[in-house]
């Protein structure tokens, strides 16, 4: 039978009366409200506590999670990442498996993790497989050269194969092949795998200090950049064939070997040193990506937030040359990649401009899929041809593009 007092009330529980589990932190007398179960300090005794109580790898990969949840844009980035390295690794797969001799995905992947018998282990690592590290290398270093063009002229259409770079590069290792003589001779053999590539980035630096004399103006700006770029680009192109034209037959045929822009000369001899030099300028790179993304602001706003404009504008150039000089070097100029990659990340990615690291993966897709699909024709031709074909149509629709909106 239920007591009342009084003055008909209630009377209050003593603390022994209260169940268990719902004995909250404070005194059953003192008018506050009690803690529901598993909200308190502790875990009730039931075991079934809230999220703060659990332990274990699920709460660590809760919270790892929690700002992907958070912002649905990064979701996407880590996705869309995530895809082009598993399209990079089935591009690599391919390219090893394509050719005279026929591999097996399998025989690729178990030649790469050290087994195979001795006659796959020659074809994959011996040939296939620095042709593929090539490829990468010069992919995502055109990629990643081209977004970091494109951000710090805020123009689609600045690119290395625009401004210069790749046309000073490409006159400089000419130069160096027609003077020297590297059609013959020991003294050629060793310029083709150990000089060429340091005259080639001399070249383009020499390039686009012209281009950022000419087109400096208290900074640099998008427009006048490609105009002078154009015009250094022309006239490097003029003296490429005025040296072609006074070269000897066997420095011909190397030259022009090497303008193709083809992967058949690749080797660890060649790659090494150059994928050195761009690992460190990615890093580089990577390590100011905050300044590449306040550069894309108007000048007024970047000199409002303290930034050195000039001189930031200049480091990042610096670091799209020595990467766009390096790829040519390697591989010889691959038209179209540093401006076709750009565009494909920032529109796939959804950021706020050109991310060097995704156009620098979108960059290694492209060269490989263009060399597997060269590599696949009846006819077998030089990587460039195939990313010629491709990038000059989507230069036509971005021209189109971009003039409708300045309508």
């Amino acid at each position: 039978m239920t007591t009342h007092l009084a003055n008909g009330s209630r009377p209050r529980p003593r603390g022994s009366d209260v169940p268990e589990g719902h004995r909250g932190s404070h005194g059953p007398g003192d008018g506050r409200p009690h803690d529901p179960p598993g909200r308190s300090g502790r875990p009730g005794r039931s075991g079934s506590s809230g999220r703060s109580g659990s332990t274990g790898p699920g709460r660590w990969l809760r919270r790892a999670l929690e700002p992907l949840r958070r912002h649905p844009g990064g979701r996407r980035q880590v996705l869309v990442g995530a895809g082009l390295v598993a399209l990079v690794l089935a591009l690599i797969v391919a390219s090893i498996m394509v050719g005279e001799y026929v591999l097996s995905a399998g025989d690729v992947v178990r030649t790469l993790l050290g087994a195979g018998d001795p006659g796959d282990r020659f074809v994959v690592l011996g040939l296939r497989a620095p042709r593929a590290a090539t490829a990468i290398v010069v992919g995502f270093a055109l990629g990643a050269a081209g977004a970091i063009t494109q951000s710090v002229a805020r123009n689609p259409l600045a690119s290395p194969d625009i401004l210069g770079v790749t046309a000073g590069a490409t006159a400089a290792a000419v130069a160096a092949i027609v003077l020297a003589g590297a059609g013959t001779g020991a003294v050629g053999g060793f310029l083709i795998s150990a000089g060429l590539p340091i005259v080639a980035v001399l070249g383009g630096l020499v390039a686009t200090t012209l281009v950022c004399v000419l087109a400096w103006r208290g900074g640099i700006e998008g427009y006048r950049l490609v105009l002078v770029g154009l015009g250094v680009n022309a006239g490097a192109s003029a003296i490429t064939s005025w040296l072609l034209v006074r070269a000897e037959l066997p420095d011909l045929n190397a030259a022009l070997i090497w303008m193709t822009g083809s992967l058949n000369r690749a080797s660890l001899a060649i790659v090494g040193p150059v994928a050195a030099v761009v690992v460190v300028t990615v890093v580089l790179s990577a390590l100011s990506t905050r300044w590449l993304a306040i550069l894309r602001f108007d000048s007024r706003v970047v000199v409002g937030l303290g930034v050195r404009r000039s001189a930031t504008q200049l480091v990042q150039i610096t670091l799209a040359v020595v990467l766009a000089a390096a790829a040519t070097a390697a591989a010889g100029p691959v038209p179209f990649v540093a401006f076709v990659a750009p565009q494909i990340a920032w529109r796939a990615l959804a950021t706020q401009g050109p991310p060097p690291l995704g156009a620098g993966l979108v960059g290694a897709c492209v060269v490989l899929a263009a060399d597997l699909g060269a590599r696949s024709l009846p006819v077998d031709l030089p990587v460039g041809v195939v990313t010629s074909a491709v990038g000059a149509p989507f230069l036509l629709w971005l021209l189109l593009r971009e003039s409708k909106e300045v309508r």
